[in-house]
């Protein structure tokens, strides 16, 4: 089941609350896009500028409508699937480039109903919003499929008095972006090439928590993230060179993701050794922007060798990474 699919269930669920109004008319009409947008990728910003382009030329107002959970998720058919963004970095995102005010987001919510792609584009998007452009990306497709009408949008548009616009793929070294493509590289670790398609790095926030405080005694202190409450993928577990953001600033780091073999530990963690002084960050909720993996977990003999090998590993970083 695509997207719009999805979305068909939402706005049947928005009518049988009496909610759809939270879709409102925009005084000189409007040229919409819709999508989850998950991470905000290059091929999103792609149909985001192209979205912006024909609501320039023809004097519209851009639009994005996009929805406060991933739809697979709500309907419980995302098992183990993680996601790219917060729901609050999406929509930050979104409205830093350039969509400030014009973000719609929709509480999507798994009621049991259809809606085809006309009826929805018709009854929401023209006579709610004033849509007069739709933006489509190369691969939308949308409409429940026992009453499938997606071919039909071009005559709805005739009708309708709306154009509709098809964006190109974004190919990046022979590869189609995509937030599902972007997922998998940074499930094998790969953030250089998901940093690549993302168009910015790849970023977990999280709470600093007390832990066992190890690294502090041979010379290494931690900032212990915790991430459990996190929607967000975790990267494949290894040594990163990092870059976080704090209340009191930003700085280099290395954060290791997964057990701590060496200590008879096996319970995966995120931590962050910070290159600057940072002061007391517990309580405090930090960023970790992911820049690089530096090798995989070891399990040394002892933390003398455990020490000396983060000390390469800092300096790995710090060649590499150092303004």
């Amino acid at each position: 089941m695509g997207l719009f699919s999805y979305l068909c269930i939402l706005i049947a669920s928005l009518m049988k609350d009496n909610n759809i109004n939270i879709l409102n008319r925009i005084d000189g009409g409007c040229a919409v896009t819709v999508g989850m947008f998950d991470g905000v990728h290059m091929g999103h910003r792609h149909l985001l500028s192209l979205l912006k382009r024909v609501a320039d030329e023809h004097n519209l107002t851009p639009v994005v409508v996009t929805f406060d959970r991933h739809p697979r998720m709500a309907l419980g058919k995302g098992d183990g699937m993680r996601l790219l963004m917060s729901h609050e970095k999406r929509i930050q995102t979104l409205e830093a480039l350039g969509f400030e005010g014009h973000v719609e987001v929709i509480e999507f919510t798994p009621e049991a109903a259809q809606l085809t792609a006309c009826q929805f584009a018709r009854e929401y998007l023209c006579n709610r919003m004033g849509m007069k452009a739709l933006v489509l990306g190369y691969d939308n497709m949308f409409g429940c499929k026992q009453h499938n009408d997606f071919d039909q949008l071009p005559l709805l548009a005739e009708q309708q008095g709306f154009e509709i616009y098809h964006d190109s793929a974004v190919d990046l070294d022979g590869i189609v972006v995509s937030s599902t493509k972007i997922r998998q590289a940074i499930q094998e670790g790969n953030v250089v090439l998901a940093n690549k398609m993302l168009g910015q790095p790849f970023c977990l926030k999280g709470v600093v928590e007390k832990g066992r405080q190890v690294g502090r005694q041979i010379g290494f202190p931690t900032a212990n993230i915790n991430t459990e409450n996190s929607l967000c993928i975790l990267p494949k577990d290894g040594v990163y060179a990092v870059r976080v953001i704090m209340s009191t600033g930003e700085s280099l780091a290395m954060a290791n993701i997964g057990p701590k073999p060496t200590f008879e530990e096996n319970g995966s963690t995120l931590e962050v050794n910070i290159f600057s002084e940072c002061g007391d960050l517990y309580g405090q909720e930090i960023e970790v922007m992911f820049l690089d993996r530096i090798r995989d977990i070891v399990r040394f003999a002892n933390a003398e060798e455990l020490a000396r090998q983060l000390a390469a590993d800092k300096q790995q970083i710090l060649n590499a990474f150092a303004i």
